[in-house]
């Protein structure tokens, strides 16, 4: 009942004006930011879906900050952490400076008193700088802190204490790349915790007792001068964990602002949180008094006991929903999900030539207003497509429907700018279906149609791309379906063909060429189609074309992992770079001034021990070469010059991941941008031709392969 009242709320937010969107889009981004950030999120307790699915309908009807304030801070309630929360200028005292100046006041009993007092930035900076060396022979002291909440950036990190410290150490969430929680893809991605070691110190005399109170927040070096017994905290009364600042600062959205905590204190005994050495129960001159005293005589009980670190996963598991047509909330976390992973995680984003912001502002409304689950799921998809990643692939069994599971016995490319047939693998149409015959309507409806159907929903890097990929489902359908083409033959004349669709033309479809995988074309030269040749047939290739002046490689497709294992037959130097890599690097504070870093490494052609291949090397490409296809050109451009003839690649390369979303929809994205050796891009551009040679119409009817012979006549002329 509670479900249906909160889906009634939600469907009557849907009048308000796109504002509203606007305030659930910022609701979207800190849940995101939460999701990757906050230590406590992925606790067994926490619900942090549904924490959003209460909070959407909420941040839709708010009107003003206030309103949004109250959503969010119940939204963020749902993680029961007192560090995380909501500002508050009264409390927090951003930007002031007051009681900022570390000052050393006269002895009292032999006892050193440092307070703060009131006084400008650079006072208080030279203060702390100086602080140290004042100190450097002084063995009592008492540090009065009490009610500051800036004493953590007041106080020197290093004080020069009689015992060196023992932590507190730091741990937060570490992202390398998105991990997919089904084990999927084979980037190496992972999340972590991160350790980020304690304060240090200088050795010295000290024996510092820290005074605090309940409102102050606790210097990190204070924890670490307690635990190794230099040093005690007394307090006039009762400590909480909130009182160690491992928030991070998040504007929400106008004057709506958040404090997130994103690390944890870890002790080497595997504690974590505050406590004190004694609580005095006493304030003012008396407390100072008492502290005075425990600092003049050295003798401090232990701290009290703190609770045990049980740290939760780090990596955040995404919740489908079986229901093809999710409820309204779980739709828009739909949304929200897709934002925030591409946000954080692809590495192409700067590349998207959008802003990504407003496209989640757009689809808000659409995944909400979606009537029924196709339009869902064509929502997603379309959302996904403004990424421009080919490698992003959208599946779902409503999205199988729409495109249809099933294709014709032909082969539909885009040649000469129009959809041709190429090929055909169904026996009986091998009379009224011909290699090079036009398409010209799809079931008495122009072919322009379907493709403008089509194309909204497709994430394509290139314009290729893009043709590559609606070509391949163009006339898809149900299995055992049919539907019916209008063809133009060589002649000029139109007829009509009907084509029944089967999952086993799949099969005959791919790979795209027949015939010996490797052979002799011509008496000093060699081909190897690298789509169909398997690692376990690489050095027999080798060994029957070795006496060849040069090796035509035909990677119009997609190979078999073999790259790793040629490139080395072909490199002119051992070990030289093929490929830059840039991995996203996600955690808290990870670069100033953001949260997203950079992985940057090489990767080297493998030194291999069998003798090298020394003729020219050609490879075939076009636009149905994609990753691995292009990675491998790489490969070989890098080991030998590896001339590339052809067309433009697809461009999309980086080890593919995935995630989910409600639906049983299953979303892929290249994982890593993948670059050449000196950096150049490689994504949205393809490998693009040396020598450019493309099909036309004419030869694919007179059964020609015009790159294969352009790339013969190219090595018997050289030009």
């Amino acid at each position: 009942m509670r479900r249906f009242f909160a889906s009634l709320t939600l469907c009557a937010s849907l009048c308000h004006a796109q504002e509203s969107y606007d305030r659930l889009a910022a609701t979207a981004k800190l849940w995101n930011y939460v999701k990757y950030f906050h230590t406590r999120v992925t606790a067994p307790e926490v619900d942090w879906n549904a924490a959003f699915a209460v909070a959407a309908p909420k941040a839709l009807a708010a009107k003003t900050d206030e309103e949004m304030a109250t959503v969010v801070a119940e939204m963020l309630g749902v993680l029961k952490d007192r560090s995380t929360r909501l500002l508050d200028p009264a409390l927090d005292q951003v930007g002031d400076q007051s009681r900022a100046v570390l000052t050393i006041r006269p002895e009292q009993n032999g006892v050193t008193v440092v307070t703060l007092e009131r006084g400008d930035g650079m006072q208080a900076m030279q203060s702390r700088n100086a602080l140290p060396q004042r100190l450097a022979q002084v063995a009592a002291v008492v540090f009065d802190l009490r009610g500051s909440r800036n004493a953590p950036y007041l106080l020197p990190a290093t004080l020069p204490l009689s015992k060196p410290p023992v932590g507190p150490s730091l741990m937060r969430r570490h992202h390398s790349g998105y991990a997919s929680p089904g084990g999927a893809g084979s980037g190496g991605y992972s999340s972590s915790w991160d350790v980020e070691d304690g304060v240090g110190a200088a050795t010295g005399r000290m024996r510092p007792v820290f005074l605090v109170n309940g409102k102050t927040m606790l210097p990190m070096v204070a924890l670490a001068a307690q635990n190794s017994g230099a040093g005690a905290i007394v307090s006039e009364d009762a400590l909480g964990e909130e009182q160690v600042d491992l928030r991070t600062f998040v504007p929400v959205m106008g004057n709506v602002r958040a404090w997130i905590r994103t690390k944890e204190l870890v002790y080497p005994d595997g504690s974590t949180g505050v406590s004190a050495n004694q609580i005095l129960n006493k304030t003012g001159d008396d407390a100072l008094n008492a502290a005075i005293e425990i600092a003049r005589s050295g003798n401090w009980p232990a701290a009290q006991a703190r609770s045990r670190l049980n740290l939760p996963r780090a990596g955040f598991v995404e919740k489908t929903d079986p229901m093809s047509y999710p409820s309204l909330e779980n739709r828009l976390r739909a949304a929200a999900t897709v934002w925030g992973v591409f946000y954080y995680f692809h590495p192409y984003r700067h590349l998207y030539g959008e802003d990504w912001d407003a496209v989640l502002t757009e689809f808000l409304p659409k995944m909400a207003h979606a009537e029924n689950a196709r339009d869902y799921h064509l929502a997603v998809a379309a959302m996904v497509a403004h990424v421009h990643d080919t490698h992003c692939y959208v599946n779902s069994a409503e999205l199988s429907g729409f495109y249809g599971a099933s294709p014709v016995g032909v082969e539909i490319r885009w040649i000469e700018d129009r959809p041709v047939v190429t090929r055909v693998v169904d026996d009986s149409l091998k009379e009224s279906v011909k290699p090079g015959d036009l398409l010209i309507a799809i079931d008495g409806q122009p072919y322009q149609k379907r493709v403008d159907e089509l194309t909204p929903e497709i994430a394509a890097s290139t314009p290729q791309s893009m043709n590559q990929r609606v070509a391949q489902i163009l006339l898809n359908g149900a299995s055992g379906s049919a539907v019916t083409v209008t063809l133009q033959s060589a002649d000029g004349k139109e007829h009509e063909a009907r084509l029944t669709r089967m999952v086993e033309f799949r099969r005959q479809l791919s790979p795209y060429r027949t015939g010996e995988i490797f052979r002799l074309i011509a008496p000093r030269i060699g081909y190897v189609d690298l789509e169909r040749l398997p690692g376990a047939q690489v050095d027999a290739m080798f060994d029957a074309l070795q006496n060849t002046d040069a090796i035509i490689m035909d990677m119009r497709g997609y190979p078999q992992g073999t790259a790793w294992s040629i490139a080395p037959r072909l490199a002119e130097k051992p070990g030289v770079v093929a490929a830059q890599f840039r991995r996203n690097l996600v955690w808290a504070g990870g670069t100033e001034g953001g949260d997203i870093g950079t992985l940057l490494f090489e990767q080297r052609i493998p030194i291999g021990n069998k003798p090298r291949y020394a003729g020219k090397t050609v490879m075939l490409i076009d636009e149905r070469a994609i990753s691995q296809s292009e990675h491998s050109g790489l490969f070989y451009k890098a080991a030998n010059g590896t001339v590339f003839i052809g067309s433009a690649t697809t461009g999309a390369n980086g080890d593919v991941t995935s995630f989910q979303v409600p639906g049983g929809i299953s979303i892929g994205f290249s994982g890593h941008d993948v670059r050449w050796p000196d950096g150049r891009q490689l994504q949205r551009v393809g490998l693009t031709p040396d020598v450019w040679a493309r099909p036309t119409i004419a030869g694919i009817r007179a059964g020609k392969d015009e790159v294969l012979d352009r790339a013969i006549s190219y090595l018997e002329t050289g030009k």
